[in-house]
Parts: structure tokens; sequence; C-alpha cells
């Protein structure tokens, strides 16, 4: 019974918080990202931020998450010996790292207002999640992904920084 009117409640505060609402950047950033309960996960519930502090928390997220994966990646590979394996983690790793980069610039991209290039950051590190994930099966072998949830969480946060970026480009856009 605990279970079910903790899971109501969830759904309740989620259904708050993605109800469209100008004065509520977290709605606004959640429900434009691919995966609004991830995104509520990532930030918590608490609604009182600006755009421009979901934005930051948003990259930091997945600066933390992205810099993780590289980690374990590297403990993989350093574990394999099938040379596959090796290339295709070495592949990942490059992803990992792009990510990571488009990231750290991104925040100097945020400092200096420059939210479309935010945004793009935030694509780039969706599709580098992708083809570490595409990786796998393009790879001779017929591989099983070790970093399925990874890539997922990483495209997931890419999606959130893209849809950050969004809602503080338009809250500090000029009104017509």
């Amino acid at each position: 019974m605990a279970t079910s009117s903790s899971s109501l409640v969830l759904c309740l505060i989620i259904s708050s918080l993605i109800a469209p609402s100008t004065s509520n950047p977290l709605s606004q950033v959640c429900i434009k990202s691919k995966n609004p309960r991830f995104c509520l996960e990532v930030f918590g519930l608490n609604p009182h931020r600006s755009p421009h502090e979901l934005t930051q928390e948003a990259l930091n997220s997945a600066v933390a998450n992205a810099s993780g994966t590289i980690t374990k990646i590297d403990t993989f590979q350093d574990q394999k010996e099938d040379g596959n394996l090796k290339v295709i983690y070495s592949l990942c790793l490059n992803y990992y790292q792009a990510a990571v980069d488009a990231l750290k610039a991104a925040e100097e991209f945020l400092i200096q207002g420059q939210y479309s290039n935010v945004n793009t950051a935030g694509n780039i590190v969706e599709e580098d999640a992708s083809n570490c994930e595409n990786t796998f099966k393009k790879v001779p072998g017929n591989y099983v992904s070790t970093l399925t949830k990874d890539n997922e969480n990483l495209g997931f946060l890419g999606s959130i920084v893209v849809a950050a970026a969004d809602v503080l480009s338009n809250s500090t856009s000029p009104k017509n």
C-alpha cells in the first residue's frame, strides 16, 4: 500500500511540475527533455531555480556522468583481451571525451550568454552517447553493450542541456 500511495504522490508531483507554466522553469525544462521523469530525478523537486541555474546544473550533471563513465571505460579497456572490444572501448572513450570537451565549452558559452552554443553542445552529447552505443553493434562479433545504461543516461542528460538552454534562451530573449 505504501508503494502505491508513494507512486500516486510522485505522479501528482510530476504532473504539477510538468504542467505548462510560465513561472516554473523546472517544469519547462523537464517537459522539453526526452525523459521528464529522469529530468526530475536529476534536479530534484525544488522548482525554485532560475533557467540559468538549471542550465548550469544540467551541465554539471552531464560532466559528472560522462567523467564517471570514462573511468568505467578505462577499467573495461584494461581488463579486456579481445581486440574488437578494445577497439569498441577506445571509440567509446573518444566519444565520451568529446562529450566532456563539448560540455566544458558549453560552460564557457553559458557564462558568455551564447545559449545557442550551449544547445549545440547538448546535441553533441546526445549524439556521442548514441555513437558509443551503436559502436557495439557495428564492430564485427555481435557484442552486447556493457554501457547501455550509461549511454542512455548521457543521452538524457544531453537532452536536458538542450531543453535548459532553450528555456534559458527564451527567458532572456526580448518579448514582442
